[in-house]
């Protein structure tokens, strides 16, 4: 099976192509605002280098949030025009599980049995949810939240808790004294070939979604501004 996978929701503007789950090919770049410049010529990119056609592939993985509003209309967009040219299934995938999946080596080889998923949400806010570390795969103890930093350092359980994802510096100014183990850079972010590793794993469960009626988890209301 050939799956292409998108990661837009973050600083990461990523593409992979996986076969039977195992990550062939890669594109990536760490910068904002650049996702609709960059991702279609990453797809041609890694389509080329793993030697597969389009209408070869079996569907789309796209990181669905929560995560940049911007980003997150951009990768959904992306792969709901890939289903209209071939038919290819779209799979969503939550951004905030594939971030702590990829953080799941860092914080096995820290000795922690839980991982914290955190993502600046602007202010003293993230989106923020905790997981189990079960081996190097996750299992969600919270529901994806947006909290203050305060109010999620006050629900974290005792004992140490590897931290992942963008708001890492924002939380940690504020977690002295807390068990939280900030993880390096590597593990930090979230990828496309994280992305498409959780898709794989939730298209053989039947994780799939009609493309007309799948809208990005924002978590936060999206108002669009228009000018008076």
């Amino acid at each position: 099976m050939n799956l292409l996978a998108l990661e837009t929701a973050t600083a990461v503007c990523g593409v992979a192509l996986l076969r039977d789950g195992v990550p062939v090919a890669e594109r990536w770049i760490e910068k904002r605002y650049v996702a609709a410049e960059r991702i279609f010529g990453f797809i041609d990119e890694v389509l080329q280098d793993g030697g597969v056609l389009p209408a070869a592939l079996s569907g789309v993985a796209v990181s669905i949030g929560p995560g940049s509003f911007t980003g997150l209309r951009i990768g959904l967009s992306v792969a709901k025009g890939l289903h209209a040219a071939t038919g290819m299934a779209v799979i969503p995938v939550p951004t905030l599980e594939a971030l702590a999946g990829a953080a799941a080596p860092g914080a096995r080889a820290e000795g922690a049995a839980m991982i914290l998923a955190a993502l600046d949400a602007r202010r003293d806010e993230v989106y923020c949810q905790l997981f189990e570390r079960e081996g190097d795969h996750v299992r969600a103890v919270w529901d994806v939240e947006n909290l203050s930093v305060e109010e999620m350092l006050r629900r974290l359980p005792p004992g140490p808790v590897a931290l992942t994802g963008d708001a890492g510096e924002k939380v940690a100014r504020e977690a002295r004294g807390t068990g939280l183990i900030a993880l390096a850079a590597e593990h930090t972010r979230c990828s496309a070939a994280a992305v498409g590793r959780l898709g794989a794993s939730l298209f053989g469960s039947g994780g799939r979604s009609d493309p007309a009626v799948l809208e990005p988890r924002y978590v936060k209301e999206f108002f669009l501004r228009t000018k008076d």
